[in-house]
């Protein structure tokens, strides 16, 4: 069966995920929304793991950088029992450093809390120079020792490495370098039943001056230890920071000498937490009820969040089955959002979009606003290459008649950069939009075969909860600017470019 597949409404089996055994739900034809579209969309992601009802009004779109980072400072001094932070890296600036500090207040305030952070091993053991005191070299790692040091029995620190870096490559690609082979990239920060999930990293520019996608979703016990799950999962396959800072082995399957027995043992546990038709209230996980309507029936709710997760490396899919069923069945009188700063589609996405039917605006980063923009070495050239990309997708949508349904949007803003990404869908014939997709994955290459992501997608008819979601798309779009293939053309960019996106464009 393709990703675009999913079961008919008829049966609403389990499409089998990693080996799973197909399961049967009890009431397939029940009505959780008014909508046909949206009650369609429900029962087929239904079908591939856990929906969790929530309380629209505990929702919170973050409402820009500064906000996000006041978010991780309220959620660190609420929490008395968990903090648990998944994120590419953490960087090494003031804004960092405070986080640090108020996790250690947190912990002196707290004896029961317990720490647990989860960065990518080849970006979190990346040294550089520090920004705060000169001459000396830092990292994430040296960033978090302090903290490991003097609660050493409530915090772990876990530094996750790719199983697809092993032989040759381990010995001769160098640091940085070596990142594009894979790496942690998902981004969730749960403090005891609060989660914040998106696209943004623990570091001064998300903090500051870079647009991207965040949302909290308070006193949701059952969403917030689901994350926490599949945090600790990676987090026990992971390397563990010893107190003389050194990244070590757990006695598990090593990543490198062991790559092939690593992927099997993380499919095979993280594969267990996509638990299908399963459906959780705010305070309910351990027992899920048999129905959404008796979730309904108890709750008065009519918003469901459904979490996916892609982990190419472990032959997980979900999230690719569950956005390429979207993508695919959007009726023509539907609206679609797409935002992608890293524009680079794999063909299975790229295929869906253009043989699809609804109108479909695209926003990505202009090349000024690419997290890129003014890099040194090969970095500086990344801007480029996502343009050239950008304006082969513009081609295409010309070539198959699609120039009237497809628009492309840069994001431009002075002194900015561009890290949103996701979707937004309206229920046929609404302004509004009912469903929305939010998270780490970009939609292409790396996301879908390379990294570790994880995203949520909101289905709701909540009327105050639509406009928030819309409220958060417009807000991105007001700084942009239209694209169009003059505009693209008159970018000019040399041979060896091309060929570096010919040779490498599936690392992008």
């Amino acid at each position: 069966m393709s990703t675009t597949d999913m079961p008919s409404r008829s049966t609403y089996c389990s499409q089998p995920i990693n080996g799973a055994t197909p399961t049967t739900i009890a009431n397939p034809v029940d009505k959780v929304f008014q909508d046909n579209f949206l009650n369609d969309v429900f029962w087929a992601l239904s079908s591939q793991g856990p929906a969790f009802a929530i309380d629209e009004a505990n929702v919170h779109f973050v409402e820009g950088p500064v906000d996000f980072f006041d978010q991780l400072i309220s959620g660190i001094r609420r929490a008395k029992h968990r903090i648990n932070m998944a994120s590419l890296y953490l960087g090494t600036g003031k804004h960092e450093q405070q986080l640090v500090d108020e996790m250690i207040a947190a912990c002196k305030r707290n004896s029961t809390l317990k720490v647990h952070i989860l960065v990518d091993g080849l970006r979190g053991t990346r040294l550089g120079p520090s920004t705060e005191k000169p001459g000396i070299r830092v990292s994430s790692a040296t960033m978090l020792q302090p903290l490991l040091n003097q609660f050493q029995s409530r915090v772990s620190i876990s530094m996750y490495h790719t199983p697809d870096l092993n032989g040759v490559l381990k010995r001769i690609l160098p640091p940085r370098v070596n990142e594009v082979i894979g790496v942690q990239h998902l981004k969730a920060y749960v403090f005891d039943d609060d989660l914040i999930i998106g696209g943004a990293n623990l570091s001064k520019d998300y903090f500051t001056d870079r647009q991207d996608r965040m949302v909290c979703i308070y006193r949701t016990a059952s969403l917030s230890t689901f994350f926490d799950n599949v945090v600790n999962t990676i987090g026990e396959l992971s390397l563990k920071q010893d107190t003389n800072g050194n990244s070590v082995n757990q006695g598990t399957i090593d990543p490198v000498t062991e790559s092939s027995q690593f992927k099997l043992m993380a499919e095979k546990r993280l594969a267990s937490l996509l638990e299908p038709n399963s459906f959780y209230t705010a305070d309910n996980f351990k027992h899920s009820l048999s129905s959404p309507l008796d979730v309904q029936s108890s709750t008065s709710k009519a918003t469901w969040i459904f979490p996916t997760i892609q982990m190419g490396p472990f032959n997980i899919r979900h999230d690719e089955v569950c956005s390429s069923y979207i993508f695919a069945n959007i009726p023509s009188t539907s609206k679609f959002f797409v935002a992608s700063p890293y524009f680079n589609l794999t063909k299975n996405y790229l295929q869906l979009i253009l043989s699809g039917k609804p109108q479909i605006d695209i926003i990505t980063c202009s090349p000024e606003t690419n997290g890129f923009a003014g890099a040194t070495g090969m970095s500086g050239v990344v801007p480029d290459l996502y343009g050239i990309i950008e304006r082969r997708f513009l081609q295409k949508t010309i070539d198959t008649g699609n120039s009237g349904r497809i628009s492309i949007v840069e994001y431009i803003r002075h002194k900015w950069s561009y890290h949103a990404k996701g979707m937004w869908i309206t229920a046929p014939d609404q302004k509004l939009p009912n469903i929305t997709l939010i998270g780490s994955p970009n939609f292409g290459s790396r996301s879908v075969e390379k990294d570790l992501e994880a995203e949520l997608i909101f289905i709701t008819e909540n009327e105050a909860l639509r406009q928030k979601m819309n409220s958060e798309r417009m807000n991105l779009w007001r700084e942009t600017q239209t694209v169009d293939m003059p505009m693209l053309n008159a970018r000019k960019v040399t041979l060896w470019v091309r060929f570096i996106v010919y040779l490498f464009g599936n690392y992008l």
